[in-house]
């Protein structure tokens, strides 16, 4: 009997190709994967975030091609985290290094990570919006944030029409993506 049984089990499921499968341990191993290449201060978010990416690619085709097949010699994580850390070493140039084994349990649940995330992309945000200046910040602050509709966003900046608060907003939206 294999120390591994769950994992067998699991990989069995995940041969199919089934999409449910395939986004329950997506969500299951982004937190920790993300943690432990974090802890061992190898990447950014960003670029954490892309070798998980990858790392689960080639996880996919191994397991959907059988390459990775039972009896496992270890967990499903502890294989897409030795992933990582080849293609990490590798976009190094470099050979693989000693690491620390010690894989993290998930930490937080995905739902806390994305809070995270949003309020990362909110601060992107406000300070975008200290860089725009007026009249974009007055724009967008009472479109996106305050819920104004555009005809009421033509009335209370004294616009002619809908469609030039419209125009207005596009042109602030257009302002804004120019500073990232």
């Amino acid at each position: 009997m294999s120390n591994y049984q769950q994992d067998e089990e699991k990989l069995k499921r995940l041969q199919t190709g089934n999409h449910a499968d395939w986004k329950q341990a997506y969500d299951e191993w982004r937190a920790p994967f993300l943690l432990y290449f974090h802890q061992h201060g190898v990447a950014e978010r960003e670029q954490a975030l892309t070798l998980f990416q990858d790392a689960m690619v080639v996880m996919f085709h191994n397991i959907t091609t059988r390459k990775l097949d039972t009896p496992l010699q270890s967990e499903l994580r502890t294989y897409l985290f030795g992933i990582g850390k080849r293609l990490y070493w590798r976009s190094k140039g470099q050979a693989a290094k000693a690491w620390n084994d010690d894989i993290p349990e998930t930490p937080v649940a995905p739902e806390v990570e994305d809070k995270e995330e949003q309020r990362h992309r909110a601060d992107l945000v406000r300070r975008l919006l200290s860089q725009i200046g007026e009249p974009c910040r007055t724009v967008l602050d009472m479109f996106y944030l305050r819920g104004y509709s555009m005809e009421a966003l033509a009335e209370e900046l004294e616009l002619p029409s809908e469609g030039a608060a419209r125009k207005k907003k596009f042109d602030c939206l257009k302002k804004m993506r120019d500073l990232l």
